[in-house]
């Protein structure tokens, strides 16, 4: 019976990997076999106000939910019996939020102050409310196992924007609005589902507020964390629109998606990792967690290789000869794409230990070294020194986390260095 138990979960394990694969794989396939059409269908200037928009709505969903989506893993791990109260309320919270936000941009608009411009704000703060809502079920999904449900609304809020783009552009107009609007409905719709989906009576309003309350207690630092990570990722796009223009967002953006195909990869397999590595710290099996982490570092790794010497076929694929000068930066963001896979792998650690503000601290440093050296380089080394400023900052980052387990947790998965 046990070796029948071990066998089932052994093939579960697998089973949730290839989901996961399939899942990431379709939603960053998508985007890459449409980023041709979109280049080609759109002037430098319009692909880049419309990648700006792509940056934005994930970066501001934070500052929706106030990364509560974080509690809900927590909460599922260590007392599931009211998940789907505790979903409601944080959905609750975070559409009042989203509704707050629309008065002061509103106001925002009186000054004449943009982020992008006075429509894609509009539609950067709706959407990004309806992705953070949509986030907080995938993180539910995600730690309870449930990797069908997952994948099919990870695909769905992630891949089919664009395919739907795609269609309007190709029948109608090439409208970035009109890919902004698409978008919008499409996660309105899937929210709603998901929202009703619950179906629960609705909680009293002390049990709301109290799940509120113990979220933010909980989450609160990690609002600074995945800004940083997604400032980390996202901020040079804006800067780099600060002191140059859009077609240079356009030709960044162009060499960060070819980059992102690693990515693709491990941020999929890293969603089964995260649930492996939590279970088994719960249990203790530290050396289990050390030699499954070099394996999964050597195939990550691999896939990385192969995606620099696939380099130059991946752009000619995904764009024009317009994008031709962008090559050479895709072998340093791939470095930097890495260093941030190794803090991904560890940063789980004082996640487990409810030491959340020790994530804060690596990330907090990284992005403000990124934003930094954009701010001092950039306007005499031009756009394309963003690529290795993106790495030295993913570098400080791991190097960070590396020694926060080394020295608290006297825990090392990666080289094995004891101490204590």
């Amino acid at each position: 019976m046990k070796l029948k138990h071990k066998f089932k979960n052994t093939f579960s394990s697998k089973k949730a990997y290839i989901y996961y694969l399939l899942g990431e794989g379709c939603s960053k396939g998508v985007v890459f076999l449409l980023l041709a059409f979109y280049t080609n269908n759109l002037t430098k200037p319009e692909f880049g106000t419309l990648s700006l928009f792509w940056v934005a709505v994930p970066l501001f969903s934070v500052l929706v939910d106030f990364s509560q989506r974080s509690y809900v893993k927590y909460y599922s791990i260590h007392n599931d019996k009211r998940t789907s109260e505790l979903l409601y309320s944080l959905q609750v919270f975070s559409i009042f939020i989203a509704l707050t936000y629309l008065i002061v941009f509103a106001l925002k608009d009186m000054a004449n102050i943009y982020i992008i411009g006075r429509v894609p704000d509009y539609y950067i703060v709706t959407t990004a409310a309806l992705f953070a809502i949509i986030e907080l079920h995938l993180s539910f999904f995600q730690i309870k196992g449930n990797y069908i449900k997952y994948n099919i609304v990870f695909v769905l809020r992630n891949a089919f924007p664009y395919i739907l783009g795609a269609l309007w552009f190709f029948c109608f107009s090439n409208s970035i609005h009109a890919f902004m609007a698409i978008q919008c409905l499409l996660l309105f719709g899937l929210s709603c589902y998901l929202f009703f989906s619950l179906n629960i009576k609705f909680p009293k309003f002390k049990t709301i507020r109290e799940d509120i309350v113990n979220g933010l207690v909980f989450s609160f630092p990690f609002i600074p964390a995945m800004i940083s990570v997604l400032a980390l990722s996202f901020s040079d796009r804006f800067i780099i629109n600060y002191f140059y223009s859009e077609v240079e967002v356009a030709d960044y953006t162009v060499a960060y998606t070819i980059s992102s195909v690693f990515i693709a990869f491990f941020m999929a397999t890293n969603k089964m990792w995260q649930k492996y590595i939590l279970e088994n710290l719960k249990l203790g099996n530290t050396n289990k967690i050390s030699a499954a982490s070099k394996k999964y570092i050597l195939l990550v790794a691999s896939i990385g290789v192969l995606v620099y010497l696939f380099r130059s076929i991946l752009l000619k694929f995904m764009s024009n000869e317009s994008y031709a000068g962008v090559a050479e930066m895709i072998p340093i963001l791939l470095l930097g794409m890495f260093f941030y896979f190794l803090y991904t792998v560890l940063s789980n650690i004082p996640f487990y230990h409810k030491n959340t503000y020790l994530m804060v601290v690596p990330a907090i440093i990284a992005a403000v070294i990124n934003i930094i050296l954009n701010f001092l380089l950039l306007p005499d080394f031009g756009y394309k020194i963003a690529a290795v400023t993106t790495t030295i900052s993913y570098g400080i980052e791991f190097v960070i986390i590396y020694f926060i387990c080394l020295s608290k947790y006297k825990t090392d998965i990666l080289l094995n260095i004891k101490i204590g």
